[in-house]
């Protein structure tokens, strides 16, 4: 009876002993460990990432870090324990030709300088000749529309109204004017009266209307117009064409 409980007794010291020592392997590596410091857990999160350190926080069992990268600003999270890199989100992204502002720095952008017409001319004399440019504004959108032609062409074209870049651009065939609006266009240019008209169409060249007109005074004077552009080109006094004829 007492060999009874005397082995009763060994038995439950022995498994109450292997609890303990079953407890002790489970819990000393979370007992063992340290959590890193804030200086090792930026140092961790640089070693993966080289930029600039913002700001470090710790919550109970990681670090947040904001960095700033080349491409932006990052908030990056790390196990504050071995010092893996939990998730990393970009919070904002660099602007490209511009210097990197944390997010305590205040910053203020110019905006965009609207460009005027004169710069709109010169960016699309090559385009072309002028016929027309305005400033268009229409479904919350504002843009430059100007009308050019070239080789008996008319081009329309829609421009950036802050870069001048060319965002549409379309041909159409152009058309020769009848010779009543080429009166017209002369008469309103000299303020004068038209009294005969004449085409010409050198070869290879563009052709043109020569409009003769009285002013006012009774001066006679001969106008050039192109007939495909309407532009008024030359206003010569006849008597100098005479002049030049003899």
């Amino acid at each position: 009876m007492k060999n009874r409980k005397w082995m009763l007794s060994a038995g439950m010291v022995l498994v109450l002993g292997l609890l303990l020592f079953v407890g002790y392997q489970w819990w000393a590596p979370s007992l063992s460990a340290q959590t890193l410091t804030e200086e090792e857990a930026n140092k961790a999160a640089l070693a993966k990432y080289p930029g600039d350190i913002i700001k470090t926080t710790k919550t109970k069992d990681e670090y947040q870090i904001d960095m700033q990268l080349e491409t932006g600003v990052y908030h990056i999270r790390i196990n504050a324990e071995n010092g893996e890199v939990i998730s990393i989100k970009r919070e904002t992204e660099s602007k490209e030709g511009t210097s990197e502002k944390t997010p305590d720095e205040k910053t203020t952008e110019t905006p965009p300088k609207q460009l005027t017409p004169k710069e709109i001319e010169a960016l699309i004399a090559s385009q072309g000749d002028l016929q027309s440019l305005e400033f268009v504004e229409e479904n919350g959108k504002a843009y430059y529309q100007a009308v050019v032609s070239k080789k008996n062409e008319k081009i329309t074209l829609k421009l950036d109204q802050f870069t001048g870049e060319i965002t549409s651009k379309t041909k159409e065939a152009a058309s020769i004017i009848t010779e009543s609006e080429a009166m017209a266009i002369a008469e309103a240019h000299v303020k004068g009266e038209a009294d005969d008209v004449e085409f010409v169409q050198p070869p290879e060249q563009t052709p043109y209307y020569l409009i003769e007109a009285e002013l006012a005074d009774g001066e006679d004077v001969i106008v050039q117009v192109d007939a495909y552009t309407k532009a008024v080109k030359s206003v010569t006094r006849e008597e100098d064409t005479e002049d030049d004829e003899d």
